[in-house]
């Protein structure tokens, strides 16, 4: 599904280049961390999809993009490459112990040790 790249601003050409899915925690049903990467520019960047348990509002869903370092995006990468399956939320690989981390309440903790600027709407570009 393509997206609009938040750095050069093109329509449909910001991707999903891979993506691991994060056992779900007490806030979310389903955790999805992905890179995605522009087909026109040079931007990479992370995002984050995630369905909220019980959500009594209309979008129970968020899809939140990342600017964060080269360096963060290329950890990921590796990482999720790493996976023997990264489809599997229930993988015991050390990938998925790495990027699924809690906090003590079981929430997962996300993106909290990577410096990040701002964040960008992963809405489908539509016309």
């Amino acid at each position: 599904m393509p997206f609009r790249c938040p750095q050069c601003l093109t329509p449909n050409t910001l991707e999903i280049v891979e993506s691991i899915e994060i056992p779900s925690d007490r806030h979310c049903e389903e955790i999805s961390l992905q890179v995605v990467g522009c087909t026109v520019c040079t931007f990479r960047g992370l995002a984050v999809y995630e369905e909220l348990i019980r959500a009594v509002e209309v979008d129970s869903w968020q899809h939140i993009g990342y600017w964060v370092s080269r360096d963060a995006v290329e950890t990921v990468l590796q990482a999720i490459r790493s996976c023997p399956d990264p489809r599997n939320s229930r993988c015991a690989c050390p990938a998925h112990a790495s990027l699924g981390k809690r906090d003590v309440y079981g929430i997962w903790r996300g993106l909290l040790e990577m410096e990040r600027s701002h964040t960008f709407s992963m809405r489908l570009w539509t016309d």
